[in-house]
């Protein structure tokens, strides 16, 4: 997380030695990406603020993802110094470090793009961050891959215009199209 802020910070100072605009950034993340850009914004302050999020099969939810997988998995376990058996401070930390956890008004605009065929991170994990986001007002949109699995390599099979439907979702909500 810290690192994805620091380039956030970065790419702020130096967007327009680029042509870029500081004003006009997107996060993209894709599974555990996708869980930091995801974090980065719902926890984000003016120095980090972006203008919209796409995140590819995240992890929105670290202790329902704990519970599906009936314990905590080795890469938390790993990240956080815990065990595999979920104690109460265990799941404090998992909900602090889960960006659904932190939903609230005045948030950008998020893109969740999923296959239905996922079975590393179920597609629940977008449709509740989803409700979430929407119940706070903020806009959140959902394109499902039918049939894709967790691995983004293979969704362009599965959705050869996924990735226009992303660029058009973009350019729309940083303002360089009509809606």
């Amino acid at each position: 997380l810290d690192d994805v802020q620091t380039a956030i910070r970065w790419v702020k100072a130096h967007a327009r030695q680029f042509q870029g605009d500081p004003q006009r950034i997107v996060l993209f993340g894709h599974s555990a990406g996708g869980h930091l850009v995801c974090l980065a914004a719902t926890l984000a302050d003016e120095s980090t603020r972006v203008q919209a999020v796409v995140a590819y099969a995240p992890v929105t939810d670290l202790v329902a993802d704990t519970m599906t997988r009936g314990g905590v998995s080795p890469s938390l376990q790993a990240l956080f110094g815990c065990g595999p058996q979920p104690t109460r401070e265990t799941l404090a930390v998992l909900r602090e470090d889960s960006p659904g956890a932190h939903v609230a008004a005045g948030l950008p605009p998020f893109l969740l793009v999923q296959g239905d065929a996922d079975r590393t991170v179920p597609r629940q994990q977008s449709l509740d961050f989803q409700a979430r986001l929407r119940a706070a007002g903020v806009r959140c949109d959902l394109v499902t891959i039918p049939g894709a699995p967790h691995a983004l390599a293979a969704w362009q099979a599965h959705a050869p215009d996924y990735a226009l439907r992303v660029t058009a979702w973009s350019r729309e909500v940083l303002g360089l199209v009509s809606p």
